[in-house]
């Protein structure tokens, strides 16, 4: 986790050390090992140092190659390094040393723009190309590591926050509109649009080449929807994932101290830590203190300390217990402050204090069980495909037809489905509970604005459309690949990794997901659907591959934590009702006030009658908070909390 910054003035006036300079002290927090800068007349980047692999300590960025002709500034992490390097040697290149800076400097020199198709790992960086005159600029394929930027035609600015690029007091800041109406319907469509209007990110996959009469974006990766993988047995598909599983998890053990591991007790996190420890059994990696962390609610039904117990015990790993203490409201209100973007979750916050503690024992990086929901749970739509199968087209068609929607009996959200259905399919009751949530969730077609959002302010942002244009646009052979397609390319995830790892930034930590490996998502995404989901157990192909790695109590578990009371009590920690009666953007339009202190009042009884079941409306409201907690702080200052300030690492200036 280190951070770039940078500036491109196509007009060809030099660049400005002191703005770059203020960029990158922006950005502070990122670099405790370092800051420094290189500027070439028109270009400048900046560099912000975490050491967290051995090959980092040493490594200088930005970096140059031999000719001078090139310049990189990365933040990120190389982990298919043995194969990047041997295709570099057999490509004819020389290396000079093997920082993942130089590997990547060297891909570029040898491939050229497609050299990102050929890096597995976490990244965003820009290389500066002066015989082609542009600006190269890549971001990894889920946007693990974030990429801003602004242009105005005279000149491009990027930073991996978005504070750093208001440091140029031309630069607007002003709300794009269609994207906080995303935001307030529950439904982040655009992994292009930012807050606000004019400033990008960097779509994850994509590349940019930034000449000064044009930027040019193009997609370097996505799922092969033809792709599949097949074996004859179950035991196969487990040896197969396996060894994909091991390689994904030894390569970001990679680590100049030692490496800890998010422990939650379930299945994915556990697997994690198992895999972890067989690894340092075999000598495929150097344990230099292996550790896990882990919050705990006791006397609460989603306490989890009972597995987490089980986990440690079997490996024998040391284990830090995190009692959970509700947030104080100054968190939410310091993050939008101080970024000057849409505040964490609270199930996001949470976890601020594993980090914390983490920090405090000299860990750097931490390994987490994040991308097993998505990639391995399975999908309802598997029972679509059934009733495909089953040659019921034309009945499914019927279903879509429907339009007759009662949103007061969805009781489950998101999930809608057409008033008359069940009258119309006799065999309907019959199916598991399950099945019948995969057809309501195949019969949504429902893109109308959400009745709290205000009416004109959904037709001026164009809600309605982005709503529609936000289904994926691939043919698949299932609706269950579709679905889990949605989990790569939806407006959530990236969102989701970006205030990842901005919070990861907060206490100087790294954090790396085994199961977000590209090779474990190709994997997964070919796989039959019966080895995500057979019968009523999913992650089937994770439980068959983590037989002896970790406790079959966690192995054959089927229940997971519920973290959703978390929400009810930071909303009403922020003021509850009074806060939901006096908002700022009701006041705008953008929302219905009456009807959103209703919801969360219908929340409240829900809270207090759920007994650890479903709780109504928090996403939603939550999303109505976090776009009021934003808006206040950067367009009327009213959040009463001063930026946090980091201490500023020593800085380095290179003219060229």
């Amino acid at each position: 986790m280190s951070g770039i910054a940078g500036i491109y003035n196509f007009d060809g006036r030099p660049v400005d050390p002191a703005l770059l300079q203020g960029m990158t002290d922006a950005i502070v927090q990122r670099g405790p090992d370092g800051i420094r800068h290189w500027i070439d007349g028109p270009v400048g980047l900046g560099h912000c140092m975490l050491h967290t692999t051995p090959e980092s300590v040493y490594e200088k960025q930005p970096r140059t190659d031999e000719s001078g002709n090139l310049c990189l500034t990365m933040d990120g992490r190389v982990d298919n390094r043995e194969e990047l390097i041997s295709a570099l040697k057999s490509a004819g290149a020389r290396l000079r040393d093997d920082t993942d800076a130089e590997l990547v400097l060297k891909a570029y020199e040898c491939w050229g723009t497609e050299c990102p198709a050929r890096i597995i790992g976490d990244f965003a960086l820009v290389i500066w190309d002066k015989r082609q005159r542009h600006l190269f600029c890549a971001r990894d394929i889920l946007g693990i590591k974030p990429f801003y930027y602004y242009t105005d035609g005279r000149k491009f600015l990027w930073a991996s926050d978005l504070r750093p690029l208001w440091k140029d007091a031309t630069v607007p800041r002003e709300p794009n509109e269609g994207m906080v109406a995303e935001y307030l319907a529950e439904a982040i469509t655009s992994r292009e649009e930012t807050l606000y209007r004019g400033i990008l990110r960097l779509t994850p996959a994509n590349y940019l080449v930034v000449r000064q009469d044009s930027v040019a974006k193009k997609c370097y990766w996505d799922i092969d929807p033809g792709k599949e993988v097949r074996h004859r047995t179950d035991e196969e598909y487990a040896e197969h994932f396996s060894a994909l599983f091991k390689e994904a998890v030894r390569c970001r053990l990679r680590s100049q101290g030692p490496v800890g591991a998010e422990l939650s007790g379930g299945l994915d996190s556990s697997s994690v830590v198992g895999m972890a420890q067989l690894l340092y059994r075999e000598g495929q990696a150097t344990d230099r203190g292996f550790a896990t962390f882990s919050l705990v609610y006791p006397g609460l039904s989603c306490d989890e300390g009972p597995y987490i117990d089980d986990a440690v015990e079997m490996w024998d790993v040391a284990s830090n217990k995190v009692r959970h203490e509700a947030p104080p409201p100054s968190v939410y209100l310091g993050d939008a402050r101080r970024y000057y973007d849409f505040p964490d979750y609270p199930n996001g916050v949470m976890s601020n204090s594993i980090s914390a503690r983490a920090r405090e024992r000299g860990f750097r990086v931490l390994l987490t069980g994040a991308g097993g929901d998505e990639w391995l749970t399975g999908s309802l739509y598997h029972y679509a495909d059934f009733l495909r199968r089953l040659k019921l087209r034309a009945l499914m068609r019927q279903l879509r037809c429907d339009r007759q929607f009662d949103r007061n009996a969805a009781k489950v959200p998101p999930i809608i489905f057409p008033r008359g259905a069940l009258l119309k399919v006799g065999f309907f009751p019959l199916l598991p509970s399950v099945a019948r949530r995969a057809v309501k969730w195949v019969l949504r077609r429902d893109y109308a604005a959400p009745p709290w959002i205000g009416a004109e302010f959904a037709r001026r942002a164009q809600l309605a459309e982005r709503l529609r244009n936000g289904r994926p646009h691939k043919k698949f052979p299932t609706f269950a690949q579709e679905d889990i397609y949605r989990s790569l390319i939806n407006g959530w995830a990236c969102q989701g990794n970006e205030l990842g790892t901005r919070s990861e930034s907060r206490f100087g930590l790294e954090k790396r997901h085994p199961l977000l490996d590209r090779r474990v998502i190709e994997f997964s995404f070919a796989l039959p659907e019966e080895q995500r989901w057979l019968g009523d157990q999913p992650k089937f192909i994770l439980r068959n591959a983590m037989k002896g790695i970790v406790p079959e109590r966690i192995r054959r578990r089927s229940t997971k934590a519920d973290f959703s009371h978390v929400f009810p009590e930071g909303l009403k920690a922020l003021g509850g009702e009074d806060f939901f009666d006096s908002l700022a953007i009701a006041s705008l339009g953008w929302i219905d006030g009456k009807r959103t202190s209703g919801l969360y009042r219908e929340m409240m009884r829900g809270y207090e009658q759920s007994n650890g079941g479903l709780i109504p409306h928090t996403w939603t409201l939550w999303m109505i908070c976090g776009i009021e907690i934003w808006f206040k702080a950067v367009f009327q200052c009213a959040d009463g909390l001063p930026p946090k300030t980091f201490p500023a690492p020593r800085s380095e200036m290179q003219l060229v």
